[in-house]
């Protein structure tokens, strides 16, 4: 469908512009995909159907930006446009989030002195907090957008199902605890991830030596995104979970998404947008700029827009650890999408990497399931257990005061 989209809006004339994707599905392969990917939502809909209309919209819509922000990334970078500036183009992402946090806090809820870093009660939890997660942003997503220049969307989304993983092993290193079984998952889906990138570049070992570089470059890229997501999502916690954290707990107040949001994304778009005049020509990027490639870099910025907005509702309505079950539905949605149109080859190791990679994280997810039932049990039976302790000491209050009252008598 991308493809239909984007090659019918170039058919006016320029040659240029008028690319037939290379190694292109058949029509039953893309009706193959089509039908996968309806299938995914469909389940979605099936399984949150009892919170609502609302939710299951939501929902939708959540895995919907996921994959269009990664398949129009890869449009714009791939033959038919040909722009391969993901760096500047995350800056535009980053510029619209935060013109949205500040008409927020300036226009909506009137409240500007939010948008001060001494809104968080001290300089110095700005300093430890939020100017960390500022420096992790820019990697998790420019060097995402990187990765998919040198090598394939469903690879790169593939790889990035490792990010729950990761995330979970820095949550235990800041304390959180891991059953045996969740370290299980770690286990397998690591090995998953080998898999991959020994399937990735050898797909190339009969090519020159620059192109095995290209698509190790882009292996490196998409694995640095996953440890900038991981260490974000983990100091974001920080923010609003503080008390799920012994260190922080008993002094910092939770902090809102939009309170975070205009604190961390400006100084993310300075950041990455010095990352990106240092190592992309901003010159030619504006000389390729052409209203057709300004459409579609709106339409990657309205999505990450999008993204960032749902994703906060999807996370207050089913929690983190669901939250990232949902996301992971956009790799099967990107993988057959990117085959079927966008003429992307998966070699069967990579196949095989990816089914390793999910086998791991289901694996993972079961493991936190059974910690997070055990403790629930845990918890019920200690407050059934005060409960029947108020009963007795009642009952014994109550037979001394009917003591107490015989004596007076």
């Amino acid at each position: 469908l991308l493809h239909v989209v984007f090659h019918n809006s170039c058919s006016d004339g320029d040659d240029r512009l008028v690319i037939e994707q290379p190694g292109m599905t058949s029509g039953l392969g893309r009706a193959a995909a089509v039908a996968l990917t309806a299938a995914v939502f469909f389940g979605i809909c099936v399984i949150v159907r009892q919170r609502g209309v609302r939710v299951v919209v939501l929902t939708c819509l959540f895995v919907a930006s996921l994959v269009s922000t990664q398949l129009s990334m890869k449009v714009l970078s791939g033959p038919v446009y040909n722009y391969k500036f993901p760096g500047l183009v995350t800056v535009g992402h980053f510029s619209t989030v935060s013109l949205v946090a500040y008409a927020y806090w300036l226009v909506w809820a009137r409240e500007p002195w939010r948008c001060s870093p001494t809104s968080l009660g001290s300089a110095s939890r700005y300093l430890r907090n939020v100017v960390p997660i500022c420096l992790c942003t820019p990697v998790s997503v420019i060097f995402n957008n990187e990765a998919m220049v040198f090598v394939g969307a469903g690879v790169v989304a593939v790889i990035g199902t490792l990010a729950p993983v990761a995330t979970a092993v820095l949550s235990r290193a800041c304390g959180r605890k891991l059953s045996l079984l969740s370290w299980l998952g770690v286990l397998v889906a690591f090995s998953g991830g080998v898999v991959i990138s020994f399937g990735e570049v050898s797909q190339v070992e009969d090519a020159e030596n620059g192109d095995k570089s290209l698509a190790t470059k882009g292996l490196v890229f998409a694995f640095m995104a996953v440890f900038g997501r991981a260490v974000k999502i983990v100091l974001t916690d920080t923010l609003l979970s503080p008390t799920a954290y012994a260190s922080q707990g008993q002094k910092d107040e939770p902090v809102s998404i939009m309170h975070l949001y205009v604190l961390q994304f400006p100084l993310s778009t300075l950041i990455s947008g010095t990352y990106s005049v240092a190592t992309e020509s901003v010159s030619d990027a504006w000389d390729q700029l052409m209203p057709r490639i300004a459409g579609v870099i709106a339409f990657t910025c309205l999505n990450a827009l999008a993204l960032n907005l749902i994703g906060v509702q999807v996370l207050k309505e089913f929690g983190a650890s669901a939250q990232q079950i949902i996301g992971k539905l956009n790799t099967i949605c990107i993988a057959a999408l990117s085959v079927a149109f966008l003429g992307e080859h998966l070699p069967s190791i990579v196949v095989l990497g990816s089914f390793f990679v999910l086998v791991g994280v289901a694996i993972f997810e079961w493991g936190s399931s059974h910690v997070a039932h055990d403790k629930a049990a845990a918890d019920d039976d200690e407050a059934s257990s005060c409960g029947d302790s108020e009963e007795e000491s009642s009952s014994v209050a109550t037979f001394s005061e009917w003591e107490v009252s015989k004596l007076a008598t």
